[in-house]
């Protein structure tokens, strides 16, 4: 029969032997990540896709039981969208933190910053088209001349539009004249659908800036070049009140193709 000391001491060991298990079976489990990137800070736009849909988030790490839940479900809301995909869904702009742990306590935290979809359009160059086959030379010069005058942004300048109503498509624009970045004129605008001023019943999407207490349209249109768009003016109205032998008259300023970062 083993003494009361022995089987004290098998007791000991035992009970060392349990923990020790325990903690060797927790330290084998890799840490809670996202999947799809390493940093833990990620960056939100309110645009119609994802006031929609939300972003997802695959996880891996831990030991695969998964609870999720955001610190302010004013600016997102968070829950598990399958077992190891997480859905995030921008509510307003602010930042917050979202809280994912798994059974084995282990955790993992991100921190979330909401921002309003904005897209930034810098100018590289501007022109003016002209038709009018009755319109002498030196008109087509005039006509050119003030139209490139009227473009409210030069080479250089451009426009940000920051969509603050994101599902109606419009919000806050400013205009840099010269410098983009540099002493910007604040206004509103909104990208709808226009009739099309190069095919008949058509239509195109574009931007209704206003500039100076004027409604102006400037409408996309393909460049030929993949990664640059212009934005086209219908001026021919204006034209015509002059020289009424124009025919169709528009400017164009070049900018490249804005789109929306999704998470930078």
């Amino acid at each position: 029969m083993k003494s009361g000391k022995a089987k004290s001491l098998i007791g000991v060991l035992l009970a060392l032997f349990i923990i020790s298990f325990a903690g060797c079976s927790s330290d084998n489990l890799s840490p809670i990540t996202l999947k799809s990137q390493d940093d833990t800070t990620i960056y939100m736009r309110l645009t119609y896709f994802t006031i929609e849909n939300g972003y997802i988030f695959p996880l891996q790490g831990g030991d695969g039981s998964y609870s999720v839940k955001s610190n302010n479900d004013k600016i997102v809301t968070a829950e598990m969208a399958s077992p190891v995909d997480l859905h995030l869904m921008p509510i307003d702009i602010g930042e917050t933190t979202v809280t994912i742990t798994d059974n084995s306590q282990n955790i993992l935290i991100l921190n979330i910053r909401v921002d309003y979809e904005t897209r930034n359009c810098v100018v590289r160059s501007c022109d003016v088209t002209i038709f009018g086959d009755d319109l002498a030379e030196n008109e087509k010069k005039e006509i050119r001349e003030k139209q490139l005058a009227e473009i409210p942004v030069k080479v250089g300048g451009g426009y940000k539009f920051i969509y603050t109503d994101a599902p109606a498509r419009k919000g806050k624009a400013v205009i840099y004249a010269d410098t983009f970045g540099s002493d910007g004129i604040e206004t509103t605008f909104e990208e709808k659908e226009f009739e099309s001023i190069y095919v008949p019943n058509a239509v195109s999407r574009g931007y209704e800036i206003v500039i100076g207490n004027e409604k102006r349209i400037f409408i996309f249109a393909a460049s030929g070049v993949p990664s640059l768009i212009e934005l086209r003016e219908d001026v021919t109205p204006k034209v015509q009140v002059e020289y009424s032998l124009a025919e169709l008259v528009y400017t164009s300023q070049i900018i490249y193709a804005p789109s929306p970062p999704i998470n930078d």
